[in-house]
């Protein structure tokens, strides 16, 4: 990564609107991916390996034994068919499903669906399909091409909870929600601010669905505090495709030797407070 000017900016991404930037911050081995096709070959290169998938076979609970200590330990999966799949460890990582599937053994997850936007223009002449993401946290947006027009992705200040008692179980991870235009035109105007061209083509699509994000914005990832062996990979609040397969990777590195080999100290899911997990704390915050 290395600073570059207003100008740089504009070299790189000419429809931004560098008026009151100062500077940026470019990648050049950054990139986009579609996360249809990156899953696919995470799994072939899991099957390769001899790793099983079983799609459409969701997973009611987890089964508990006692150890030599007589402490509780995970000891498998119970499937909905009823059938159960003998474990020695078992990873959640359930999305935004993590946390009220954890609380059926008492472990504290404390992510949270939110309310998630992006808007998608009509075709513009002038976008690159090669012009890298654009970042800005200022105006709580990310904008990049997207087939022949702009996405606008959206981040509120305070986000919108949804759902905080219960997710439905039925419930796709791709499914809609009806967006709250009257709360999000500010952001979209601020967001189409850093890209004025955007303003003279209409909206092909407002976009408004369920993403999961934890407290701190960071993973919850490893070992639970309360059930040996029980493992987590959540709260990925909103990049998982990035994040996915190094997360997968330390993850099973922990699982084998028993402990991390990176360190781990601002993504261990032990860091987060039981209290983080009532519906009051996660509405709120």
């Amino acid at each position: 990564m290395r600073e570059i000017s207003p100008a740089e900016i504009s070299e790189l991404c000419p429809i931004i609107n560098t008026n009151d930037v100062l500077s940026g911050f470019y990648v050049p081995t950054d990139g986009r991916v579609n996360p249809y096709d990156a899953t696919l070959a995470l799994a072939k290169g899991a099957r390769n390996y001899g790793a099983q998938i079983f799609e459409h076979t969701p997973v009611d609970d987890v089964v508990v034994g006692k150890n030599s200590n007589d402490s509780d330990i995970v000891t498998g999966v119970k499937l909905s068919s009823g059938q159960t799949i003998n474990a020695t460890h078992v990873v959640n990582a359930a999305g935004m499903w993590a946390r009220q599937f954890a609380s059926k053994h008492n472990v504290s997850i404390p992510n949270q669906a939110n309310e998630h936007y992006y808007v998608i223009t009509e075709k513009m002449a002038e976008v690159d399909k090669d012009w890298p993401v654009v970042e800005d946290p200022s105006s709580y947006t990310y904008i990049r091409p997207e087939g022949d027009g702009l996405m606008l992705g959206l981040f509120e200040k305070t986000g919108a909870a949804w759902n905080s008692e219960a997710i439905p179980s039925t419930l796709s991870p791709f499914c809609e929600i009806e967006p709250d235009l009257h709360r999000m035109l500010p952001y979209i105007e601020t967001a189409m601010n850093r890209a004025p061209a955007a303003m003279n083509v209409g909206m092909k699509k407002i976009f408004c669905g369920p993403e999961s994000f934890t407290p701190d914005n960071g993973p919850a990832i490893g070992e639970s505090l309360e059930l040996e062996n029980y493992f987590v990979a959540a709260g990925l609040n909103s990049i998982g495709i990035l994040t996915g397969g190094g997360i997968g990777r330390i993850v099973a590195s922990w699982i084998k030797e028993g402990k991390p080999d990176v360190d781990v100290t601002g993504i261990n899911t032990t860091r987060f407070h039981r209290y983080q997990s009532n519906e009051l704390y996660r509405y709120v915050s």
